[in-house]
């Protein structure tokens, strides 16, 4: 338990780290970059997500292939070089000046070797060791922090930011996290055609879930980028990074759990919903002491953190308290879908809110602006949960 907390704190200090990152290039650099920074974000985003094809999700509970992680490694080499193929396309493709393609490019590079790390966790999480992962969190947001501090006063740029961020990415994995990886590199020779084919299919369902799932959360983005400017697409991701904050925590708990719990279901549906519905007990306390908090100070906090760009969101904040309190929900019951395998019944839910997110941003957005965005987000999360429900209850008819 004691390691499952420092995890947890590890994932807080990580946060809070990004978080200094936002309230750094938002307060010394300016609002058109962090608007700059979200959209590259925006953009990559989803095609990380389905680059690494939810393995963290995967590796831990799919029961139909006996490989060991270093096939899954290699299989995530490949779709790790073909998005950052597509990456350097896109700088190419989309209308950026030849700075903000670099930086575009930078930024690519940085996610390609946080994938790599990534998959390291992965391997960590299925072997339940969770002492690295907490370890390795905190020594990241240490040497994060410093470089990326002294980056941003010292160039007060955009790149400079990213590179600092690529270094520090590139120091942790090279010496630290790779002594803790299980690859045999011998092992990653008999990877072929057939592997590759079975992961794929595997994983597909988990990977397109959080491509669209992403884009589910990035449509909104796209269209204050679209209608409005790059500054109020700042201004809205800067909010949202307290919801940001709260789901990698949610994320965090339960990867820490997510293996405990596949045992337990498969042993003992009964003890595994009891362990679940003491997590739901735990993740509703903070929710409301969360909307507490933002309901009493944070207007107050929003402008002493960001300065007075930021006066006058108070309704922005309540609405998101309540979409906050949607994605933990969300992100707790889609942890039980995965340990049930149900991997492409979430492919349908966001095949669906995908539609719903264009239709809605259209309706909410154009006319409403930021307040409209976290309208969408709203709705759309509460057809998510409510599919997700759904799906596990009738699950559970076919258990019981």
């Amino acid at each position: 338990m004691k390691i499952k907390m420092l995890h947890v704190l590890s994932t807080l200090l990580f946060s809070l780290n990004q978080w200094l990152q936002v309230i750094l290039i938002t307060r010394v650099i300016g609002l058109y970059e962090i608007g700059l920074f979200s959209y590259f974000l925006a953009i990559a985003g989803p095609l990380v997500l389905f680059s690494r094809f939810s393995f963290s999700d995967l590796v831990p509970t799919q029961k139909k292939y006996n490989y060991g992680y270093s096939i899954f490694f290699k299989y995530r080499n490949i779709m790790n070089m073909l998005f950052l193929l597509l990456i350097i396309i896109l700088a190419v493709l989309f209308d950026f000046s030849t700075y903000e393609a670099v930086c575009f490019m930078l930024f690519g590079i940085y996610k390609f070797y946080e994938t790599k790390e990534d998959f390291i966790y992965t391997e960590n999480i299925a072997e339940s060791n969770i002492k690295f992962l907490a370890y390795s969190k905190i020594i990241k947001s240490i040497i994060t922090a410093v470089l990326f501090a002294a980056g941003v006063f010292i160039a007060e740029s955009l790149l400079a930011a990213i590179l600092s961020l690529l270094v520090s990415q590139m120091i942790i994995y090279y010496l630290y996290d790779k002594k803790f990886t299980f690859i045999n590199r011998s092992e990653t020779l008999q990877f072929g055609r057939k592997h590759f084919k079975h992961i794929f299919w595997l994983g597909i369902g988990l990977s397109l879930v959080g491509l669209l799932s992403s884009l589910n959360a990035n449509i909104p983005r796209y269209f204050l980028e679209y209608y409005f400017s790059v500054e109020v697409l700042g201004i809205y991701a800067t909010i949202m990074y307290f919801a940001t904050i709260s789901l990698n925590i949610v994320i965090t708990i339960n990867q820490s759990l997510i293996a405990e719990l596949a045992r337990t279901a498969a042993q003992n549906i009964r003890a595994f919903y009891n362990f679940f519905i003491k997590i739901m007990i735990f993740y509703l306390a903070a929710i409301m002491l969360g909307n507490i908090i933002l309901f009493l100070y944070g207007s107050q906090l929003l402008v002493f953190i960001y300065g007075n760009d930021f006066l006058g969101f108070e309704r922005e904040l309540m609405l998101l308290g309540i979409f906050i309190s949607l994605i933990v929900i969300e992100k707790t019951l889609e942890m039980v879908m995965n340990i049930f395998n149900l991997y492409n019944i979430q492919v349908v839910f966001q095949i669906i809110n995908i539609v719903l997110t264009t239709v809605l941003s259209i309706i909410f957005i154009i006319p409403y602006g930021i307040s409209g965005a976290f309208a969408v987000a709203i709705v759309t999360g509460l057809f998510v949960v409510a599919g997700q429900i759904a799906a596990i209850i009738y699950k559970n008819s076919k258990l019981f």
